[in-house]
This record gives structure tokens, C-alpha cells and sequence, in this order.
């Protein structure tokens, strides 16, 4: 230990008590006079640089840094007097000669013309291991990862969202979050992060609308977010994992045209000639000359069958083609759609032994659009619900007011949908496995036409269930303007 000047706090606090609180110190402590000469340590600072205690006493401050950096270190001491600088990350030197990285604050004190420099040292090696770990986890993550501070600065972007967004190296850190939103979007953005940082909870990815996001080159990128927040000892960060959607878009575009090449080719070779054969069969049932019984039985057959068939063609067909708008729309009450639906179902419920409820709210509001076609979403809703749907069970349809739009629900007690089909299940021709498993009827075109003529309405569809339980479907339409 060396004699401080006695100035400030040195003036007020006892030397033995300022030495007790050095010492005391977690961080390693070391002074230097005016020429850079070492004047006091504590015993954590012959610890961190590898010195017996007392050892570095007179010896040269530039003794504990890089070789590399004592030449141009005296000039940059001169600097220092009247400054305070927190936190640098610097180089540590110890005597076996390995460097560890430190964080280094320095505090000076001026005695007239000469400068007394305190730094406060931490080895901060561990720390840097641990950020390396967490940076090849970053790294190794399947989507892009992008960390941001409370205020939206990136303080981390994974390998992968820097090659995504065109950017090399570390360019996006300490960068707004901002410069990979389009400009259009950036007021809204800012809004939606400030409501994340209040209420810091995982927001799972495909969790709200479809989202984009900006390239360096300027163009727009399809993606889908899931927020979490990252909790450290100083502050709560967000974690944003980005999954690029442009091939996913591009292959189910053409995946959608496919289908709808196919649908509507097949369809069109299959009507024509279903049309020719059942207006030759009423032809024949038609006929003033007597038929055998039995003819006539096995032709009223094979005619019921035709126009079961040609039903099933119409409805590919206007899958492939699901226009709504148009001459033909008009203003719709779909509690008399619900009823009428239901009336249709009631034999077959019945016949199932199934309690088909209806319940129709007098006053929802009316819709528009094409009639016929939202009584074909109602009936096929209904049509499912009855074929998965055990003797015993109810269906229960409503039509009621809900969130501002007209809604038509419709419940079952079936036997539900596993959790990883729900996704698909609009998808034409998808069937799910338990339908296929009990041989139901059908081609899975049904809730995939549901959702085309809805859509067309302008309204939505969702699907909720819960296997051995039942399923719910609900559909909301735009009310009738005026």
C-alpha cells in the first residue's frame, strides 16, 4: 500500500477503512501515479493476472496488457485525465503470458497537474464461453433467430437471419429491429413490440396475420414469428425465430394449380358424358312403353347413383372455381339456410338415432351472396357432423349474431379430429384418418368446398375438436351492406 492524495472522499474516510473496502472488492483493483507506475492492488488482482500479492507494485501499468498494445498505451494514458469510462472490453495479460478477456472501468483523480488512474478489473472469461455457447446454439437453431433489447436494437442475429435478410458478419447488430420491416408497416410495428414489452409471454409461430419482412436489397420477404421473451439479470430481451416462407408460397401456388388444372379437367370430361347418361335413362323411364319391374328398379338405381355422381362433379367444379359475387347474389337470412338444411337432415338423424338441435337467433342479421351456395356450406357441415357422429349423439346447428358478423355454428359429439389433422382438414381431397379408417363416404371435397364459398362471401372458418369428444365448425359471413 502507497499513500492517495487526501482529496474528496480520501479527505473524509480513514485510510485503514479505504484500504478494507479496496480489498474487500470482488473485482480486481489497480491504481497507477501520474508516470503509469502501479501503486495499489488488491489481492483479487494478483489473483486474476497470476502475481503474488504486493508483486506488481512499482512495476509499469503496460505489464498487464498485450504485448501488442504497450507502445501506443503511454500516449493513450496521457488521455485520460479528468475522464470515467464504464464497461470496455479489453485484453488481460497475466504472468504466465495467456491474455483473458476483461471488462475494465477507470475512474481518474487530478491532484493539480497529475492524473491518479483506478481501474476495476473483471475476468470475464466465463461469461464469453457462455455467450460462445449460447451463439452456436443461436447458430444451430432451424430458423433464423434475431434478439432484440427492450428498446427494438438487435443485440444478436443468428448466422442464418443474417444470409435471410442479406446482411454479412455482425451488420445487424445494433441496428433498429425496424430495418427488417417494411416502411408501410413500421408505426404498426413499433405499437405491437411496446405491447410485447408490457406483456412479455411466447407468442407461437402462425400465432395472427400474415407477416412480411424487409431484405437489405429493399424487396419483401413472406415470413412467420414466434415471440419469446429472454430474461437476463439486467433486462428482459426478445427473441424473434423467423421462418422465410417464399419457398413454401412458391410450391404451394404451384401445388394449388395443379389441383385446380386437374379438379376442373377431370370434372368437365366427367359431366359431359354423366349428363348424356341420365338424360337417356329418363329418356328410357320416361318411355310409354312398360318396363319389367325389375329393369325399372336396377335403372332408377343406376339414375340415383348418376346424380349422386354429377352432385359430386358440381361440387369439384365449383370448388375449382369458388366465385360467389355476382347477378346472382342477393340478400340472404341464413336462419332460414339453418332451417332448411336442418329440415333436409332430420330423416337421416333420425334414421341414425342422432338429436339434430337447431337453434336460429330471429334476429341475425342477413347476409349476402349467392343462396343456393351457402346452403350447400350448411348442408355439407351438417353432413359431416351426422356421418361422424355415434347413435346416441347430438348435432346441434346455430345461427346467431357473433363479433360483428353473422355466424352459423355447428357442434357434434363425435368422434373428433386428432390435433395434427385440424390443419388439413380444408384441404381438397384430404380425408382424415378416421375416416378412412370407417370407410366413411366421401372424397374429402366437403369442408374444402365449405371454405372456397366462404372465403368468396368474404367470410372465415374455423375448425375446433377434441378427439372422442366432438368437433365444433364455425362460419362467419359479412353482414349485408345497408
Amino acid at each position: 500500500m502507497v499513500a492517495m492524495p487526501r482529496s474528496g472522499v480520501d479527505g473524509l474516510v480513514a485510510p485503514s477503512l479505504h484500504a478494507g473496502i479496496v480489498e474487500a472488492m470482488p473485482d480486481a483493483v489497480v491504481v497507477t501515479d501520474p508516470e503509469g507506475r502501479i501503486v495499489l492492488t488488491n489481492p483479487r488482482a494478483a489473483e486474476v493476472f497470476g502475481w503474488r500479492d504486493g508483486e506488481l507494485i512499482g512495476r509499469p501499468i503496460e505489464i498487464l496488457m498485450p504485448p501488442r498494445y504497450r507502445a501506443r498505451h503511454p500516449r493513450l494514458r496521457r488521455g485520460y485525465a479528468g475522464l470515467r469510462m464504464n464497461l470496455l472490453e479489453l485484453r488481460g495479460y497475466r504472468k504466465d503470458r495467456t491474455e483473458f478477456p476483461a471488462e475494465i472501468s477507470l475512474a481518474t483523480i487530478v491532484e493539480g497537474s497529475s492524473t491518479w488512474v483506478c481501474a476495476t478489473i473483471r475476468d470475464i472469461t466465463e461469461r464469453k464461453r457462455s455467450e460462445e455457447r449460447f451463439r452456436q446454439l443461436v447458430d444451430a437453431a432451424p430458423d433464423p433467430l434475431i434478439i432484440t433489447d427492450a428498446d427494438g436494437t438487435i443485440v444478436l442475429a443468428s448466422e442464418q437471419a443474417q444470409a435471410v435478410f442479406g446482411y454479412t458478419g455482425d451488420e445487424l447488430v445494433g441496428e433498429p429491429i425496424e430495418v427488417l420491416v417494411p416502411t408501410r408497416y413500421h408505426a404498426t410495428h413499433r405499437a405491437m413490440r411496446q405491447r410485447f414489452a408490457a406483456d412479455p409471454r411466447f407468442r407461437p409461430m402462425g400465432a395472427g396475420r400474415e407477416l412480411y419482412a424487409r431484405h437489405r436489397d429493399g424487396s419483401e420477404i413472406p415470413v412467420a414469428i414466434s415471440l419469446a421473451p429472454l430474461v437476463t439479470e439486467d433486462e428482459v430481451l426478445l427473441s424473434a425465430s423467423i421462418r422465410d416462407l417464399t419457398e413454401r408460397d412458391r410450391v404451394q401456388t404451384q401445388i394449388d394449380q395443379v389441383r385446380e388444372d386437374l379438379v376442373a379437367t377431370v370434372s368437365h370430361e366427367m359431366r359431359t358424358p354423366l349428363t348424356s347418361i341420365i338424360g337417356y335413362l329418363e329418356l328410357v323411364l320416361d318411355s310409354a312403353e312398360p318396363l319389367p319391374p325389375n329393369a325399372r328398379s336396377m335403372l332408377e338405381v343406376v339414375h340415383q347413383n348418376a346424380y349422386r355422381e354429377l352432385g359430386l362433379v358440381n361440387d369439384l367444379l365449383t370448388v375449382a372455381s369458388a366465385g360467389t359475387e355476382g347477378p346472382s347474389a342477393t340478400v340472404v337470412d341464413m336462419g332460414d339456410v339453418v332451417a332448411a338444411a336442418a329440415a333436409q337432415a332430420r330423416a337421416l338423424a333420425q334414421d341414425r338415432g342422432i338429436e339434430l338441435q337447431v337453434v336460429a337467433d330471429p334476429g341475425a342479421r342477413a347476409v349476402r351472396g349467392r343462396a343456393h351456395r351457402l346452403r350447400q356450406v350448411v348442408d355439407n357441415l351438417v353432413s359431416n357432423a351426422l356421418k361422424f357422429t355415434p347413435e346416441g349423439g347430438t348435432v346441434r346447428v346455430t345461427c346467431s349474431d357473433l363479433d360483428g358478423r353473422t355466424t352459423v355454428t355447428v357442434e357434434d359429439t363425435g368422434v373428433g379430429i386428432e390435433p395434427d389433422e385440424l390443419p388439413m382438414v380444408f384441404e381438397r381431397l384430404y380425408r382424415t384418418r378416421a375416416a378412412v379408417d370407417a370407410c366413411a363416404p366421401g372424397v374429402g371435397i366437403g369442408l374444402s368446398l365449405v371454405r372456397s364459398i366462404t372465403q368468396g362471401h368474404g367470410g372465415t372458418v374455423e375448425v375446433r375438436s377434441t378427439p372422442g369428444t366432438g368437433t365444433t365448425v364455425r362460419v362467419r359471413l359479412p353482414y349485408a351492406a345497408g
